[in-house]
């Protein structure tokens, strides 16, 4: 087969050939007691998307000799993760018409070959200055829940660079698994593959999430309806990096009033306080402003309802509505204020889950929903979701010849910022309508803490 898929890079036009297209089944048939994957009610309300992240590879060095050719590499790769998909068999499998389990019969998924006609350091240039450019990568495969069954829900697509360098994208339906899960499925994926050098896989996880948390006839007669702010908007992305030495600035001045704060913390209030700001510029006062918050529930929930083992695969993480009202009309808070409350919202939530019982964390999930589904509704509030990847070992993917260069993730339509650990600090991916991102790119912090990857 052969697609050519073409964007304009500063007057140069990249072209992506997809080679051929191959299924991928699992090496070892799945068992017949585990032909039906039931979805718990976290997978039930995942969003209505595929989550890809693309990760960048520099050329294969001359001591790897066995993939000194195209073609080894993308045998390596896809043999490593036909063994893999024996531990994630619901990758490989449909969902069912009535969309309550995955049918898993190894019906594989989906991985694309690829060149392009430019050099990975050409292109990198370009892509940390115009993070939309990363999308040309994606694997053009239509996985939206709607149109699931009988489609996968998972496509890879290997694309090689000019003179050496591999973009690899891996994406996957919402539906079944969130960014832990995605992020163990690359790192398992890349343990196997570079096996030759000895690496031990011993990292299992549990497939019993819906015998805890089973999925609700009735649970979107619960949740409020409401979408995030922008898609009728024209967004803008910018990435801003966070060196360590502006994080360690920032927790030094937090932790004067504080025992202790994280690298996440510090960056996320910093953000969420010039996006503040930006908004006083716009309406020449402070508005309410509320934060979409995620958190992973793994290791939080208590042992006598979720077990000691909490290693979930699928969807087990919960959003929560953190909001700051100011009680001064054209003043900022203070750094260490925003996280305070920041950490209170999120140890309170944390507190509750703790000692609640199933049927008690679905309340605390729907009227976490409900909240936040009032705050897109609300035209008085600016509402922001957030959600961070650091510390998840993106940047620690050898597939057997190198660590990636860059991990990135793929723009959303509305307004909304995600963390990723960078190589030398946070980076940020702020997506945010036009007109604010014009001032937020001019805001003090942004300025003094950041900067804009060359």
């Amino acid at each position: 087969m052969s697609q050519i898929t073409t964007q304009n890079l500063n007057g140069t036009c990249i072209q992506i050939e997809i080679l051929n297209e191959k299924l991928i089944k699992p090496s070892l048939p799945t068992p017949n007691h585990l032909n039906s994957y039931k979805l718990s009610f976290f997978d039930q309300i995942a969003p209505n998307f595929a989550v890809p992240l693309l990760y960048f590879y520099p050329p294969v060095p001359p001591e790897n000799s066995h993939l000194q050719h195209v073609e080894e590499v993308h045998k390596q790769l896809q043999n490593s993760l036909s063994e893999v998909l024996t531990k994630f068999y619901p990758l490989a499998g449909r969902l069912s018409g009535d969309g309550t389990s995955i049918e898993c019969h190894d019906q594989g998924v989906i991985y694309l070959e690829a060149k392009v006609n430019c050099q990975l350091n050409e292109f990198l240039d370009k892509a940390y200055k115009d993070s939309d450019l990363v999308k040309i990568f994606v694997p053009p495969i239509r996985i939206r829940l709607a149109e699931l069954p009988n489609r996968p829900m998972m496509a890879i697509q290997a694309t090689m660079f000019e003179h050496g360098g591999l973009a690899l994208a891996v994406q996957i339906v919402h539906t079944t698994g969130d960014g832990f899960s995605g992020c163990a499925i690359t790192d398992e994926w890349a343990k196997v593959s570079r096996m030759e050098k000895g690496n031990e896989r011993n990292l299992q996880f549990r497939s019993d999430l819906v015998d805890v948390f089973p999925p609700r006839d009735n649970i979107f007669e619960m949740i409020k309806k409401g979408r995030p702010r922008g898609y009728e908007m024209k967004i803008a992305t910018r990435i801003f990096m966070f060196d360590e030495i502006a994080i360690s600035k920032l927790k030094e001045n937090v932790n004067k009033f504080m025992s202790y704060s994280s690298r996440v913390e510090v960056v996320t209030a910093l953000i969420w306080r010039s996006l503040m700001r930006v908004v006083r510029l716009r309406h020449g006062h402070n508005r309410p402003s509320m934060l979409q918050f995620a958190i992973n529930l793994r290791g939080r929930g208590s042992p006598r309802v979720v077990g000691e083992d909490q290693n979930f695969f699928g969807n087990f993480y919960l959003d929560i509505p953190i909001k700051y009202v100011s009680s001064h009309s054209n003043q900022d808070p203070e750094l260490y204020e925003i996280v305070t409350l920041i950490r209170n919202a999120k140890n309170k939530i944390l507190s509750e889950i703790a000692n609640a019982s199933s049927e008690e964390i679905f309340s605390i999930l729907i009227e976490s929903l409900n909240q936040i589904r009032e705050g897109y509704n609300d035209d008085e509030i600016d509402l922001y979701p957030t959600s961070s990847l650091c510390k998840f070992p993106l940047n620690e993917s050898d597939f057997g010849w190198a660590k990636p260069i860059w991990v990135s993730r793929v723009n959303v339509p509305f307004q909304m910022f995600f963390l990723m650990d960078s190589k030398n600090g946070i980076e940020a991916r702020v997506c945010l309508n036009e007109d604010d991102m014009m001032k937020l790119e001019k805001d003090v912090d942004i300025v003094e803490f950041s900067y804009v990857p060359k």
